[in-house]
């Protein structure tokens, strides 16, 4: 079954979003955006899917090089530019960064096996490897 996300208009450009039987998510714009504010934006969102799936991937890695850690955080950042489309000025996503901090219990010892790890778990983040390669988007409109 497909993953799928349903986002219900509020009020201005809120939507609350309902994944699965998960609590509802808040969805929505900053003011420079013409939003209120009410919660996370959809470009945070996309940041917050790359930095689960990162974070599963490389700790599911770790996992299997029987590495201990005391924490680990993954960061994600959004780069926005206006480029030119077609003669027109439209604000895209340019560039995304993501910082894994990893903190080893044993890190003298498993450096050589974290370094490892981490040249070969990017294949395996799904989001990830979907952004890379350009996923197709099917949009239809549905209306009375």
């Amino acid at each position: 079954m497909p993953a799928r996300a349903i986002a219900k208009l509020d009020k201005n450009i809120t939507f609350n979003v309902k994944v699965k039987d998960f609590p509802e998510l808040i969805m929505d714009e900053p003011p420079e955006f013409h939003g209120d504010n009410n919660g996370p934006s959809s470009i945070e969102y996309l940041c917050v899917a790359i930095a689960g799936c990162q974070g599963t991937s490389f700790k599911f890695c770790l996992d299997k090089f029987d590495l201990e850690l005391d924490d680990m955080t993954v960061i994600v950042e959004a780069e926005m530019h206006h480029v030119d489309e077609n003669g027109r000025s439209m604000l895209r996503i340019t560039d995304l960064h993501v910082k894994i901090d990893v903190e080893l219990k044993n890190p003298e010892e498993d450096e050589e096996d974290l370094l490892e790890c981490f040249a070969v778990y990017k294949k395996y983040c799904v989001v990830s490897a979907s952004i890379i390669n350009g996923i197709k988007m099917h949009i239809d409109l549905d209306h009375s």
